[in-house]
Protein backbone atom coordinates (compact mmCIF):
# COMPACT_ATOMS: atom_id res chain seq x y z
CA UNK A 1 0.00 0.00 0.00
CA UNK A 2 1.37 3.49 -1.13
CA UNK A 3 0.46 6.44 0.62
CA UNK A 4 0.77 10.09 -1.10
CA UNK A 5 -1.61 12.97 0.29
CA UNK A 6 -5.02 12.10 1.25
CA UNK A 7 -4.78 9.18 -1.61
CA UNK A 8 -3.71 5.24 -0.56
CA UNK A 9 -2.92 3.29 -3.95
CA UNK A 10 -3.50 -0.48 -3.10
CA UNK A 11 -1.72 -1.80 -5.76
CA UNK A 12 -2.26 -5.90 -4.74
CA UNK A 13 -6.66 -5.25 -4.89
CA UNK A 14 -6.42 -2.44 -7.97
CA UNK A 15 -7.97 0.17 -6.05
CA UNK A 16 -7.14 3.59 -4.44
CA UNK A 17 -8.65 4.84 -1.67
CA UNK A 18 -9.43 8.53 -0.18
CA UNK A 19 -9.83 8.74 3.41
CA UNK A 20 -11.07 5.83 3.78
CA UNK A 21 -13.49 6.03 0.54
CA UNK A 22 -12.83 3.82 -2.44
CA UNK A 23 -12.01 5.92 -5.30
CA UNK A 24 -14.08 4.61 -8.93
CA UNK A 25 -10.90 4.44 -11.08
CA UNK A 26 -11.09 2.34 -14.15
CA UNK A 27 -7.62 -0.59 -14.89
CA UNK A 28 -6.11 1.75 -17.58
CA UNK A 29 -5.51 5.11 -15.99
CA UNK A 30 -5.15 3.22 -12.60
CA UNK A 31 -2.40 1.27 -14.19
CA UNK A 32 -0.90 4.61 -14.83
CA UNK A 33 -0.70 6.12 -11.66
CA UNK A 34 0.24 2.84 -10.07
CA UNK A 35 3.52 3.07 -12.76
CA UNK A 36 3.94 6.63 -11.29
CA UNK A 37 3.45 6.46 -7.83
CA UNK A 38 5.90 3.45 -7.45
CA UNK A 39 8.62 5.91 -9.81
CA UNK A 40 8.70 9.07 -8.09
CA UNK A 41 10.94 11.91 -7.81
CA UNK A 42 12.21 11.02 -11.45
CA UNK A 43 11.08 11.63 -14.61
CA UNK A 44 9.19 8.89 -16.54
CA UNK A 45 9.48 9.05 -20.11
CA UNK A 46 6.07 8.85 -22.44
CA UNK A 47 8.23 5.81 -24.29
CA UNK A 48 8.94 3.92 -20.85
CA UNK A 49 4.49 4.47 -19.86
CA UNK A 50 4.29 3.10 -23.04
CA UNK A 51 6.56 0.14 -23.01
CA UNK A 52 5.70 -0.46 -19.70
CA UNK A 53 1.97 -0.70 -19.96
CA UNK A 54 1.46 -1.71 -23.38
CA UNK A 55 4.17 -3.98 -24.17
CA UNK A 56 4.39 -5.17 -27.80
CA UNK A 57 1.38 -3.35 -28.42
CA UNK A 58 1.30 0.01 -30.93
CA UNK A 59 -0.77 3.08 -28.84
CA UNK A 60 -0.82 6.23 -29.57
CA UNK A 61 0.87 8.77 -26.86
CA UNK A 62 -2.04 10.83 -26.75
CA UNK A 63 -3.69 8.16 -24.86
CA UNK A 64 -0.97 8.95 -21.96
CA UNK A 65 -2.56 12.21 -22.44
CA UNK A 66 -6.06 11.17 -21.56
CA UNK A 67 -5.27 9.53 -18.71
CA UNK A 68 -3.37 11.72 -17.28
CA UNK A 69 -5.66 14.72 -17.56
CA UNK A 70 -8.85 11.94 -16.39
CA UNK A 71 -6.17 11.46 -12.78
CA UNK A 72 -5.66 15.25 -12.58
CA UNK A 73 -9.52 15.72 -12.34
CA UNK A 74 -9.62 13.05 -9.64
CA UNK A 75 -6.80 13.61 -7.89
CA UNK A 76 -7.85 17.43 -7.60
CA UNK A 77 -4.90 18.33 -8.95
CA UNK A 78 -3.88 21.69 -10.74
CA UNK A 79 -1.58 21.05 -13.75
CA UNK A 80 -0.09 24.37 -13.39
CA UNK A 81 0.75 23.97 -9.99
CA UNK A 82 1.12 20.47 -9.45
CA UNK A 83 0.96 18.69 -6.02
CA UNK A 84 0.99 14.89 -7.75
CA UNK A 85 1.80 14.84 -11.04
CA UNK A 86 3.78 17.09 -13.06
CA UNK A 87 4.39 17.40 -17.04
CA UNK A 88 8.07 17.54 -18.21
CA UNK A 89 6.74 19.40 -21.65
CA UNK A 90 7.82 16.87 -24.70
CA UNK A 91 8.87 14.09 -22.54
CA UNK A 92 7.13 12.97 -20.18
CA UNK A 93 5.59 12.84 -16.34
CA UNK A 94 6.56 13.20 -12.96
CA UNK A 95 5.32 12.11 -9.53
CA UNK A 96 6.21 14.98 -7.13
CA UNK A 97 4.25 13.77 -4.00
CA UNK A 98 5.81 12.40 -1.38
CA UNK A 99 5.06 8.36 -1.07
CA UNK A 100 4.97 6.43 1.76
CA UNK A 101 5.02 2.79 2.23
CA UNK A 102 1.94 1.52 4.57
CA UNK A 103 1.53 -2.12 6.42
CA UNK A 104 -1.43 -3.57 3.69
CA UNK A 105 -4.73 -2.85 5.66
CA UNK A 106 -8.08 -3.02 3.92
CA UNK A 107 -10.02 0.08 4.43
CA UNK A 108 -13.26 0.18 5.59
CA UNK A 109 -15.62 -2.38 3.89
CA UNK A 110 -18.88 -0.17 4.22
CA UNK A 111 -17.25 2.38 1.97
CA UNK A 112 -16.80 -0.02 -1.21
CA UNK A 113 -20.45 -1.60 -0.46
CA UNK A 114 -22.05 1.43 -0.13
CA UNK A 115 -21.01 2.86 -3.57
CA UNK A 116 -21.94 -0.29 -5.98
CA UNK A 117 -25.32 0.03 -6.63
CA UNK A 118 -27.98 -2.69 -8.77
CA UNK A 119 -25.99 -5.36 -8.17
CA UNK A 120 -27.59 -7.23 -4.80
CA UNK A 121 -28.17 -10.46 -6.53
CA UNK A 122 -24.80 -10.89 -7.98
CA UNK A 123 -23.06 -10.17 -4.67
CA UNK A 124 -25.73 -12.76 -2.95
CA UNK A 125 -24.69 -15.26 -5.32
CA UNK A 126 -21.36 -14.75 -4.73
CA UNK A 127 -21.93 -14.83 -0.67
CA UNK A 128 -23.22 -18.33 -1.82
CA UNK A 129 -20.67 -19.42 -3.88
CA UNK A 130 -17.78 -18.50 -0.98
CA UNK A 131 -20.25 -20.45 1.38
CA UNK A 132 -20.25 -23.31 -0.56
CA UNK A 133 -16.25 -23.21 -1.12
CA UNK A 134 -15.72 -22.42 2.72
CA UNK A 135 -17.58 -25.74 2.76
CA UNK A 136 -14.75 -27.54 0.83
CA UNK A 137 -16.64 -27.64 -2.18
CA UNK A 138 -14.12 -25.42 -4.40
CA UNK A 139 -15.96 -23.40 -6.95
CA UNK A 140 -14.91 -21.38 -10.19
CA UNK A 141 -17.16 -18.34 -11.18
CA UNK A 142 -16.65 -16.72 -14.47
CA UNK A 143 -17.59 -12.69 -14.25
CA UNK A 144 -18.36 -11.46 -17.62
CA UNK A 145 -19.33 -8.20 -19.61
CA UNK A 146 -18.66 -5.68 -21.40
CA UNK A 147 -16.12 -2.82 -20.66
CA UNK A 148 -17.56 -0.21 -18.05
CA UNK A 149 -20.12 -2.71 -16.54
CA UNK A 150 -18.91 -2.95 -13.38
CA UNK A 151 -16.71 -6.16 -12.71
CA UNK A 152 -13.94 -4.45 -11.01
CA UNK A 153 -16.79 -2.39 -8.65
CA UNK A 154 -18.26 -5.75 -7.93
CA UNK A 155 -15.24 -7.70 -7.02
CA UNK A 156 -13.93 -4.96 -4.95
CA UNK A 157 -17.35 -4.95 -3.04
CA UNK A 158 -17.36 -8.99 -2.66
CA UNK A 159 -13.72 -9.33 -1.98
CA UNK A 160 -14.05 -6.16 0.59
CA UNK A 161 -16.56 -8.16 2.33
CA UNK A 162 -15.19 -11.59 2.26
CA UNK A 163 -12.36 -10.77 3.79
CA UNK A 164 -14.13 -8.81 6.59
CA UNK A 165 -16.96 -10.88 7.18
CA UNK A 166 -15.74 -14.22 5.94
CA UNK A 167 -12.37 -14.42 7.61
CA UNK A 168 -11.02 -15.47 3.52
CA UNK A 169 -7.32 -14.77 2.61
CA UNK A 170 -7.93 -13.10 -0.63
CA UNK A 171 -4.84 -12.67 -3.62
CA UNK A 172 -5.53 -10.63 -6.67
CA UNK A 173 -3.74 -11.20 -10.21
CA UNK A 174 -4.35 -9.03 -13.49
CA UNK A 175 -4.14 -10.19 -16.79
CA UNK A 176 -2.22 -7.29 -19.17
CA UNK A 177 -2.70 -6.55 -22.99
CA UNK A 178 -0.14 -7.06 -25.18
CA UNK A 179 1.68 -9.28 -22.19
CA UNK A 180 -0.71 -12.33 -22.18
CA UNK A 181 2.27 -14.41 -24.26
CA UNK A 182 5.56 -12.84 -22.28
CA UNK A 183 5.10 -14.73 -19.51
CA UNK A 184 3.49 -17.82 -18.84
CA UNK A 185 1.35 -17.90 -15.64
CA UNK A 186 1.22 -14.03 -14.98
CA UNK A 187 -1.10 -13.14 -13.07
CA UNK A 188 -1.18 -16.51 -11.27
CA UNK A 189 2.75 -15.56 -10.07
CA UNK A 190 0.66 -11.85 -9.55
CA UNK A 191 -1.75 -13.08 -7.24
CA UNK A 192 0.62 -15.51 -4.83
CA UNK A 193 3.15 -12.73 -4.47
CA UNK A 194 1.02 -11.09 -2.32
CA UNK A 195 1.31 -13.47 0.33
CA UNK A 196 5.14 -12.89 0.46
CA UNK A 197 4.32 -10.64 3.32
CA UNK A 198 3.70 -13.80 5.92
CA UNK A 199 6.89 -15.60 6.82
CA UNK A 200 5.49 -19.20 7.30
CA UNK A 201 3.93 -18.76 3.43
CA UNK A 202 6.82 -17.04 1.84
CA UNK A 203 9.08 -19.83 3.53
CA UNK A 204 6.62 -22.57 1.69
CA UNK A 205 6.12 -20.65 -1.76
CA UNK A 206 9.53 -20.14 -2.09
CA UNK A 207 10.63 -24.08 -1.11
CA UNK A 208 7.64 -25.37 -3.75
CA UNK A 209 7.69 -22.59 -6.46
CA UNK A 210 11.24 -21.93 -6.54
CA UNK A 211 11.38 -20.39 -10.31
CA UNK A 212 9.00 -17.94 -8.98
CA UNK A 213 9.81 -17.02 -5.48
CA UNK A 214 13.05 -18.39 -4.12
CA UNK A 215 16.62 -17.33 -3.96
CA UNK A 216 17.59 -17.79 -8.03
CA UNK A 217 14.29 -16.80 -9.36
CA UNK A 218 15.32 -13.16 -10.40
CA UNK A 219 18.08 -15.28 -12.44
CA UNK A 220 16.26 -17.23 -14.73
CA UNK A 221 14.56 -19.75 -12.93
CA UNK A 222 12.77 -23.02 -14.61
CA UNK A 223 9.06 -21.81 -14.75
CA UNK A 224 7.30 -23.89 -12.21
CA UNK A 225 4.91 -27.13 -13.85
CA UNK A 226 1.35 -26.84 -13.79
CA UNK A 227 0.68 -29.39 -11.80
CA UNK A 228 2.95 -27.82 -9.02
CA UNK A 229 1.30 -24.77 -9.05
CA UNK A 230 -2.67 -26.89 -8.22
CA UNK A 231 -0.37 -28.62 -5.65
CA UNK A 232 0.74 -25.24 -3.56
CA UNK A 233 -2.89 -23.45 -4.70
CA UNK A 234 -4.91 -26.54 -2.71
CA UNK A 235 -2.32 -26.39 -0.05
CA UNK A 236 -3.15 -22.70 1.02
CA UNK A 237 -6.72 -23.07 0.47
CA UNK A 238 -6.72 -25.95 3.47
CA UNK A 239 -7.39 -24.72 6.93
CA UNK A 240 -9.05 -21.79 5.87
CA UNK A 241 -10.60 -20.21 2.27
CA UNK A 242 -8.49 -18.78 -0.36
CA UNK A 243 -10.11 -16.56 -2.62
CA UNK A 244 -8.00 -16.33 -6.03
CA UNK A 245 -9.12 -13.43 -8.21
CA UNK A 246 -8.25 -13.39 -11.66
CA UNK A 247 -9.60 -10.11 -13.33
CA UNK A 248 -9.26 -9.80 -17.72
CA UNK A 249 -8.76 -13.30 -19.13
CA UNK A 250 -9.18 -11.80 -22.56
CA UNK A 251 -5.71 -11.20 -22.46
CA UNK A 252 -4.02 -14.17 -20.24
CA UNK A 253 -2.14 -16.96 -21.74
CA UNK A 254 -2.58 -20.25 -22.59
CA UNK A 255 -0.91 -21.75 -19.44
CA UNK A 256 -3.45 -19.50 -16.96
CA UNK A 257 -6.07 -20.81 -18.60
CA UNK A 258 -4.56 -24.68 -18.50
CA UNK A 259 -4.22 -24.24 -14.74
CA UNK A 260 -8.11 -22.51 -14.35
CA UNK A 261 -9.21 -26.21 -16.06
CA UNK A 262 -6.82 -28.18 -14.22
CA UNK A 263 -7.74 -26.60 -10.71
CA UNK A 264 -11.18 -26.85 -11.58
CA UNK A 265 -11.52 -30.40 -12.79
CA UNK A 266 -8.90 -31.84 -9.66
CA UNK A 267 -10.80 -33.62 -6.46
CA UNK A 268 -10.53 -32.64 -3.51
CA UNK A 269 -12.57 -30.56 -0.68
CA UNK A 270 -10.05 -27.35 -0.72
CA UNK A 271 -11.77 -24.35 0.56
CA UNK A 272 -10.39 -22.71 -2.92
CA UNK A 273 -12.87 -20.13 -4.46
CA UNK A 274 -11.66 -18.87 -7.90
CA UNK A 275 -13.13 -15.55 -9.45
CA UNK A 276 -12.13 -14.73 -13.17
CA UNK A 277 -13.65 -11.74 -15.20
CA UNK A 278 -13.35 -11.05 -19.07
CA UNK A 279 -14.78 -9.26 -21.54
CA UNK A 280 -16.33 -11.52 -24.05
CA UNK A 281 -16.19 -8.43 -26.84
CA UNK A 282 -12.55 -8.80 -26.46
CA UNK A 283 -12.54 -12.39 -27.32
CA UNK A 284 -12.02 -13.57 -31.46
CA UNK A 285 -13.24 -16.87 -32.90
CA UNK A 286 -9.77 -18.45 -32.24
CA UNK A 287 -9.58 -17.81 -28.13
CA UNK A 288 -9.28 -21.16 -26.27
CA UNK A 289 -11.57 -19.46 -23.14
CA UNK A 290 -15.13 -19.70 -24.44
CA UNK A 291 -14.83 -23.28 -25.31
CA UNK A 292 -12.72 -24.04 -21.98
CA UNK A 293 -15.89 -22.13 -20.13
CA UNK A 294 -18.31 -24.28 -22.03
CA UNK A 295 -16.39 -27.61 -21.64
CA UNK A 296 -16.75 -26.65 -17.94
CA UNK A 297 -20.69 -25.35 -17.55
CA UNK A 298 -21.24 -28.45 -19.31
CA UNK A 299 -19.54 -30.91 -16.68
CA UNK A 300 -21.04 -28.65 -13.62
CA UNK A 301 -17.90 -27.21 -12.98
CA UNK A 302 -18.04 -23.98 -13.41
CA UNK A 303 -21.06 -21.20 -13.49
CA UNK A 304 -21.39 -17.77 -14.77
CA UNK A 305 -22.59 -14.70 -13.91
CA UNK A 306 -23.03 -11.90 -16.64
CA UNK A 307 -23.15 -8.18 -15.55
CA UNK A 308 -25.97 -6.36 -18.17
CA UNK A 309 -26.85 -2.73 -17.71
CA UNK A 310 -27.91 -0.97 -14.59
CA UNK A 311 -31.85 -0.23 -14.63
CA UNK A 312 -33.55 3.47 -13.90
CA UNK A 313 -33.68 2.52 -10.13
CA UNK A 314 -30.13 1.66 -9.74
CA UNK A 315 -28.63 4.77 -11.28
CA UNK A 316 -31.39 6.98 -9.09
CA UNK A 317 -29.80 5.11 -5.77
CA UNK A 318 -26.11 5.98 -7.34
CA UNK A 319 -26.98 9.90 -7.99
CA UNK A 320 -28.78 9.83 -4.49
CA UNK A 321 -25.01 8.40 -2.78
CA UNK A 322 -22.81 10.92 -4.85
CA UNK A 323 -25.40 14.22 -4.40
CA UNK A 324 -25.85 13.24 -0.53
CA UNK A 325 -29.74 14.05 -1.26
CA UNK A 326 -32.47 11.82 -1.19
CA UNK A 327 -34.40 14.43 -3.30
CA UNK A 328 -33.07 14.77 -7.10
CA UNK A 329 -34.12 17.34 -9.67
CA UNK A 330 -37.04 16.25 -11.46
CA UNK A 331 -35.82 13.99 -14.57
CA UNK A 332 -31.86 13.86 -13.69
CA UNK A 333 -32.07 9.36 -12.97
CA UNK A 334 -33.76 9.23 -16.37
CA UNK A 335 -31.31 11.58 -18.04
CA UNK A 336 -28.60 10.24 -17.01
CA UNK A 337 -29.82 6.00 -17.28
CA UNK A 338 -30.98 7.54 -20.58
CA UNK A 339 -27.34 8.99 -22.09
CA UNK A 340 -25.19 5.72 -20.21
CA UNK A 341 -27.73 3.19 -21.22
CA UNK A 342 -27.40 1.67 -17.72
CA UNK A 343 -23.17 1.33 -17.90
CA UNK A 344 -22.01 1.82 -14.89
CA UNK A 345 -18.95 3.60 -16.43
CA UNK A 346 -20.72 5.54 -18.49
CA UNK A 347 -23.22 6.73 -15.63
CA UNK A 348 -20.55 7.91 -13.82
CA UNK A 349 -18.64 9.90 -16.51
CA UNK A 350 -22.12 11.65 -17.62
CA UNK A 351 -23.03 12.28 -13.88
CA UNK A 352 -19.39 13.78 -13.68
CA UNK A 353 -19.47 16.00 -16.90
CA UNK A 354 -22.64 17.55 -16.09
CA UNK A 355 -20.75 18.41 -12.93
CA UNK A 356 -17.76 19.82 -14.28
CA UNK A 357 -19.64 21.71 -16.64
CA UNK A 358 -21.80 22.95 -14.20
CA UNK A 359 -25.27 21.87 -15.73
CA UNK A 360 -25.59 20.66 -12.20
CA UNK A 361 -25.40 23.03 -9.03
CA UNK A 362 -26.53 23.12 -5.61
CA UNK A 363 -28.08 25.97 -4.07
CA UNK A 364 -29.48 26.05 -0.59
CA UNK A 365 -28.84 23.03 -0.28
CA UNK A 366 -30.85 21.44 -3.30
CA UNK A 367 -29.60 20.18 -6.60
CA UNK A 368 -30.65 21.86 -9.69
CA UNK A 369 -29.92 21.91 -13.19
CA UNK A 370 -28.18 25.23 -14.47
CA UNK A 371 -30.41 25.29 -17.77
CA UNK A 372 -33.60 23.12 -18.72
CA UNK A 373 -32.97 19.55 -19.18
CA UNK A 374 -34.24 19.85 -22.68
CA UNK A 375 -31.49 22.29 -23.71
CA UNK A 376 -28.66 20.23 -22.72
CA UNK A 377 -26.58 18.79 -25.00
CA UNK A 378 -24.44 16.28 -23.51
CA UNK A 379 -22.20 15.24 -26.27
CA UNK A 380 -19.10 13.40 -25.34
CA UNK A 381 -17.98 13.36 -21.38
CA UNK A 382 -14.94 13.80 -21.35
CA UNK A 383 -13.87 11.08 -18.69
CA UNK A 384 -14.61 8.76 -21.83
CA UNK A 385 -12.75 10.20 -24.55
CA UNK A 386 -9.75 8.06 -23.88
CA UNK A 387 -11.94 4.80 -23.77
CA UNK A 388 -13.75 5.43 -27.27
CA UNK A 389 -11.11 6.47 -29.55
CA UNK A 390 -9.20 2.83 -28.07
CA UNK A 391 -12.30 0.87 -29.20
CA UNK A 392 -12.51 2.54 -32.45
CA UNK A 393 -8.68 2.96 -32.89
CA UNK A 394 -8.60 -0.99 -33.41
CA UNK A 395 -11.03 -0.66 -36.36
CA UNK A 396 -9.72 -0.70 -40.01
CA UNK A 397 -10.15 2.04 -42.45
CA UNK A 398 -12.91 -0.35 -43.36
CA UNK A 399 -14.77 -1.10 -41.03
CA UNK A 400 -14.51 3.14 -39.54
CA UNK A 401 -15.75 3.49 -43.01
CA UNK A 402 -18.55 1.38 -42.59
CA UNK A 403 -19.34 2.22 -39.18
CA UNK A 404 -19.87 6.05 -40.15
CA UNK A 405 -22.42 5.67 -42.93
CA UNK A 406 -24.14 3.12 -40.40
CA UNK A 407 -24.40 6.41 -38.17
CA UNK A 408 -25.57 8.78 -40.10
CA UNK A 409 -28.97 7.69 -39.74
CA UNK A 410 -28.89 7.01 -35.76
CA UNK A 411 -28.12 4.42 -33.23
CA UNK A 412 -30.23 2.08 -34.86
CA UNK A 413 -29.82 1.97 -38.81
CA UNK A 414 -30.95 -0.75 -41.37
CA UNK A 415 -27.90 -1.72 -43.65
CA UNK A 416 -29.76 0.10 -46.87
CA UNK A 417 -29.53 3.11 -45.40
CA UNK A 418 -25.43 2.66 -45.20
CA UNK A 419 -25.66 0.87 -48.64
CA UNK A 420 -27.46 4.65 -50.29
CA UNK A 421 -24.75 6.81 -48.35
CA UNK A 422 -21.70 5.22 -49.28
CA UNK A 423 -23.11 4.69 -53.05
CA UNK A 424 -22.99 0.45 -52.59
CA UNK A 425 -24.39 -2.50 -53.07
CA UNK A 426 -26.96 -3.34 -50.14
CA UNK A 427 -26.35 -7.18 -50.66
CA UNK A 428 -22.38 -6.81 -50.21
CA UNK A 429 -22.66 -4.89 -46.91
CA UNK A 430 -25.19 -7.06 -45.37
CA UNK A 431 -22.21 -9.69 -45.25
CA UNK A 432 -19.87 -7.17 -43.78
CA UNK A 433 -22.02 -5.64 -41.52
CA UNK A 434 -22.69 -9.40 -40.26
CA UNK A 435 -19.08 -10.40 -39.92
CA UNK A 436 -18.38 -7.00 -38.40
CA UNK A 437 -21.19 -7.29 -35.45
CA UNK A 438 -19.52 -10.91 -34.95
CA UNK A 439 -16.04 -9.40 -34.41
CA UNK A 440 -16.22 -6.17 -33.15
CA UNK A 441 -18.85 -5.98 -30.68
CA UNK A 442 -19.45 -2.38 -31.58
CA UNK A 443 -23.06 -3.36 -32.90
CA UNK A 444 -25.59 -5.76 -33.11
CA UNK A 445 -28.35 -7.46 -35.94
CA UNK A 446 -31.73 -6.13 -34.37
CA UNK A 447 -33.97 -7.59 -36.64
CA UNK A 448 -35.14 -6.85 -40.15
CA UNK A 449 -37.37 -4.71 -42.18
CA UNK A 450 -39.51 -4.79 -45.51
CA UNK A 451 -39.01 -2.13 -47.51
CA UNK A 452 -42.03 -1.12 -50.16
CA UNK A 453 -40.13 -3.34 -53.14
CA UNK A 454 -40.23 -6.59 -51.21
CA UNK A 455 -36.71 -6.59 -50.55
CA UNK A 456 -35.56 -7.14 -46.71
CA UNK A 457 -33.30 -5.29 -45.16
CA UNK A 458 -31.32 -5.93 -41.57
CA UNK A 459 -31.26 -3.63 -38.51
CA UNK A 460 -28.20 -2.92 -36.73
CA UNK A 461 -27.98 -1.34 -33.43
CA UNK A 462 -24.72 0.39 -32.05
CA UNK A 463 -23.52 -1.12 -28.66
CA UNK A 464 -24.05 1.98 -27.30
CA UNK A 465 -25.39 5.62 -28.33
CA UNK A 466 -21.80 7.02 -27.62
CA UNK A 467 -20.01 4.93 -30.37
CA UNK A 468 -22.70 6.24 -32.93
CA UNK A 469 -22.25 9.64 -31.48
CA UNK A 470 -17.69 9.82 -31.50
CA UNK A 471 -18.65 8.06 -35.44
CA UNK A 472 -20.64 10.61 -36.41
CA UNK A 473 -19.07 13.92 -35.30
CA UNK A 474 -15.75 13.17 -36.24
CA UNK A 475 -16.26 12.80 -40.03
CA UNK A 476 -15.82 15.43 -42.30
CA UNK A 477 -19.12 18.14 -42.54
CA UNK A 478 -19.00 17.86 -46.58
CA UNK A 479 -19.24 13.89 -46.45
CA UNK A 480 -21.76 14.09 -43.61
CA UNK A 481 -23.61 16.37 -45.61
CA UNK A 482 -23.67 14.43 -49.15
CA UNK A 483 -24.30 11.07 -47.31
CA UNK A 484 -27.40 12.83 -45.55
CA UNK A 485 -28.39 13.90 -48.87
CA UNK A 486 -27.96 10.48 -50.40
CA UNK A 487 -29.81 8.27 -47.68
CA UNK A 488 -32.80 11.10 -48.43
CA UNK A 489 -32.59 10.58 -52.24
CA UNK A 490 -32.86 7.05 -51.51
CA UNK A 491 -35.83 7.74 -49.18
CA UNK A 492 -37.61 8.91 -51.98
CA UNK A 493 -36.92 6.47 -54.57
CA UNK A 494 -38.23 3.66 -52.40
CA UNK A 495 -41.32 5.72 -50.94
CA UNK A 496 -42.17 7.10 -54.24
CA UNK A 497 -45.71 8.07 -54.10
CA UNK A 498 -46.21 7.79 -51.03
CA UNK A 499 -43.64 10.02 -49.55
CA UNK A 500 -46.03 11.64 -46.69
CA UNK A 501 -45.24 8.62 -44.64
CA UNK A 502 -41.57 9.60 -44.60
CA UNK A 503 -41.78 13.10 -44.99
CA UNK A 504 -40.28 13.70 -41.20
CA UNK A 505 -37.19 11.45 -41.88
CA UNK A 506 -36.25 13.08 -45.59
CA UNK A 507 -36.51 16.86 -43.76
CA UNK A 508 -34.07 15.65 -40.78
CA UNK A 509 -31.74 14.15 -43.65
CA UNK A 510 -32.44 17.22 -45.90
CA UNK A 511 -31.58 19.74 -43.24
CA UNK A 512 -28.53 17.80 -42.15
CA UNK A 513 -27.17 17.99 -45.32
CA UNK A 514 -27.83 21.51 -45.99
CA UNK A 515 -30.49 20.88 -48.93
CA UNK A 516 -32.93 24.03 -47.41
CA UNK A 517 -35.69 24.49 -50.07
CA UNK A 518 -35.99 20.20 -50.23
CA UNK A 519 -36.04 20.22 -45.71
CA UNK A 520 -38.98 22.94 -46.17
CA UNK A 521 -40.85 21.28 -48.50
CA UNK A 522 -40.58 17.75 -46.38
CA UNK A 523 -41.72 19.43 -43.19
CA UNK A 524 -44.77 21.00 -45.11
CA UNK A 525 -45.49 17.60 -46.47
CA UNK A 526 -45.30 16.48 -42.52
CA UNK A 527 -47.18 19.33 -40.91
CA UNK A 528 -50.32 18.33 -43.46
CA UNK A 529 -50.00 14.70 -42.65
CA UNK A 530 -49.97 15.61 -39.13
CA UNK A 531 -53.37 18.05 -39.28
CA UNK A 532 -55.17 15.15 -41.10
CA UNK A 533 -54.68 13.38 -38.01
CA UNK A 534 -55.68 16.16 -35.97
CA UNK A 535 -52.61 16.93 -34.17
CA UNK A 536 -52.35 20.63 -34.84
CA UNK A 537 -49.59 21.47 -32.17
CA UNK A 538 -47.65 19.27 -34.29
CA UNK A 539 -48.08 20.87 -37.42
CA UNK A 540 -47.47 24.21 -35.72
CA UNK A 541 -44.16 23.42 -34.47
CA UNK A 542 -43.11 21.68 -38.39
CA UNK A 543 -44.31 24.65 -40.01
CA UNK A 544 -42.19 26.86 -37.74
CA UNK A 545 -39.26 25.17 -38.03
CA UNK A 546 -39.97 25.09 -41.95
CA UNK A 547 -39.73 28.85 -41.27
CA UNK A 548 -36.86 29.09 -39.30
CA UNK A 549 -34.72 26.95 -42.06
CA UNK A 550 -36.24 29.66 -44.67
CA UNK A 551 -33.56 31.92 -43.29
CA UNK A 552 -31.22 30.19 -44.99
CA UNK A 553 -32.31 31.02 -48.45
CA UNK A 554 -31.37 33.88 -50.58
CA UNK A 555 -33.31 37.04 -50.25
CA UNK A 556 -35.42 36.17 -53.40
CA UNK A 557 -36.23 32.91 -53.01
CA UNK A 558 -36.84 33.64 -49.22
CA UNK A 559 -39.83 35.83 -49.51
CA UNK A 560 -42.05 33.71 -51.30
CA UNK A 561 -41.53 30.62 -49.41
CA UNK A 562 -42.38 32.26 -46.16
CA UNK A 563 -45.33 33.80 -47.19
CA UNK A 564 -46.82 30.22 -48.18
CA UNK A 565 -45.39 28.86 -44.89
CA UNK A 566 -47.88 31.39 -43.02
CA UNK A 567 -50.65 31.14 -45.22
CA UNK A 568 -50.67 27.54 -44.11
CA UNK A 569 -50.02 28.03 -40.51
CA UNK A 570 -52.66 30.29 -40.46
CA UNK A 571 -55.17 27.50 -41.17
CA UNK A 572 -54.53 26.76 -37.53
CA UNK A 573 -57.08 28.98 -36.01
CA UNK A 574 -54.55 28.54 -32.87
CA UNK A 575 -51.87 30.29 -34.73
CA UNK A 576 -51.38 33.96 -34.17
CA UNK A 577 -48.67 34.53 -36.57
CA UNK A 578 -45.71 36.57 -35.10
CA UNK A 579 -44.27 37.20 -38.59
CA UNK A 580 -45.82 38.77 -41.20
CA UNK A 581 -42.94 39.48 -43.39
Amino acid sequence: MKRFGCFQLDAANECLWCDGKQVPLAPKPFAVLRYLVENPKRLVTHDELLDALWPETFVQPQVLRTYVLELRKLLGDDPDEPQYIQTVPKRGYRFVAKVTAIKQQAPESSGSVQRIVGRDSELARLDVDLEHATNGNRKLIFLTGDAGCGKTALIDAFCARACSDDGARMVRGQSVEGFGGKEPFYPVREALSQLNENEKTSEFLSRKLPGWFGKNAENGAKIPALGEICEVVETLAQGEPLLLVLEDLHWADASTLDLLSALARRRGSQQLMILASYRPAEIDGQHPLPGLKEDLSTRRLCCEIVLGPLNRKAVSDYLQQQLNSNSLPGGLASFVHQHSEGNPLFMTATFEHLQSQSLLLSKAGKWHFAIPLSEIELGIPDGLLGMIDLQLGRLNDRERRLLEAGSIVGAIFPAWTAAAALKEDVLDLEDEYASLARRTRLLNAAGQDELPDGTRSTFYVFAHGLFREALYTRQPAARRAERHRRVAERLKSLFAGSEASIALELAQHYEAAGSWKEAIEALRLAADTAATRDADNAAHELLKRALDLSENLRPDERKSVERNLISQMKKFSEYQPARLA
